[in-house]
């Protein structure tokens, strides 16, 4: 995210400030370690994880910390834990997915923030993660705020990328196999439809297999977004 999709980060930015919230990029933040324990490099995936919680527990930090990426914010409300990681407890207690805490916001203070409305049909497709640890209720609820029109889960499985798995030349004619049910959806889609993913891999597949361009949930509410 911080260097091959900077606009997701700008744009989650963007909301969060307009809702009046101080946005901290803690200094010092490593890889939160999932490409490292998904090859069983379980040694380096600790390193990393101890050195993100000492981080985000120092200084009497108690803020809520936000993911935009779903792969990401199950090392930390699952896999830490797992791992029995110092601190790992108390921290998976503050995390969010973005789109969660937003939902959560609105809910709570519908006058946060103002949307203008989108044309488009809107097809989401849920992260893996996102399914297995949360309910994704709350991207269809966000979706709604924006579209006069229809807006939806396509009813898909795994992209097929499932993170580095779909890079290795080993693996890519399974990995487009896998990425078949949701190819054929988007496929289906009326023209012009608007495509959100939340997983940088899940794009990544989506761009790779179709002409769809999916957009992370927090591009389009920040591009939607109303002056107050």
């Amino acid at each position: 995210m911080r260097y091959y999709e900077p606009n997701v980060g700008i744009a989650a930015v963007k909301l969060l400030e307009a809702a009046g919230y101080e946005v901290i990029l803690p200094t010092g933040r490593e890889c939160c370690g999932r490409p490292a324990f998904s090859q069983g490099n379980l040694a380096k995936a600790m390193r990393l994880g101890q050195h993100n919680l000492e981080l985000l527990t120092g200084g009497g930090l108690n803020a809520p910390i936000l993911f935009l990426e779903p792969s990401c914010h199950s090392m930390f409300v699952e896999d830490y834990l797992e791992m029995r990681l110092p601190g790992a407890e108390q921290v998976a207690a503050r995390c969010w997915q973005i789109e969660e805490f937003l939902d959560e916001l609105l809910r709570r203070e519908p006058e946060a923030l103002h949307f203008q409305l989108l044309p488009e049909y809107v097809a989401i497709h849920a992260h893996c993660h996102t399914k297995a640890l949360t309910n994704p209720a709350y991207m269809h609820r966000l979706m709604m705020r924006l579209s006069d029109r229809k807006v939806t889960f396509m009813n898909t499985g795994c992209c097929g990328m499932a993170g580095g798995f779909g890079m290795l030349e080993s693996k890519y004619d399974l990995s487009v196999e896998v990425a078949k049910p949701l190819v054929e959806k988007i496929h289906s889609l009326p023209y012009g439809s608007l495509v959100v993913a939340a997983g940088a891999s899940c794009r990544q597949q989506i761009t790779h297999l179709t002409r769809v361009r999916p957009r992370h949930i927090v591009e389009v509410l920040a591009e939607a977004l109303l002056a107050p």
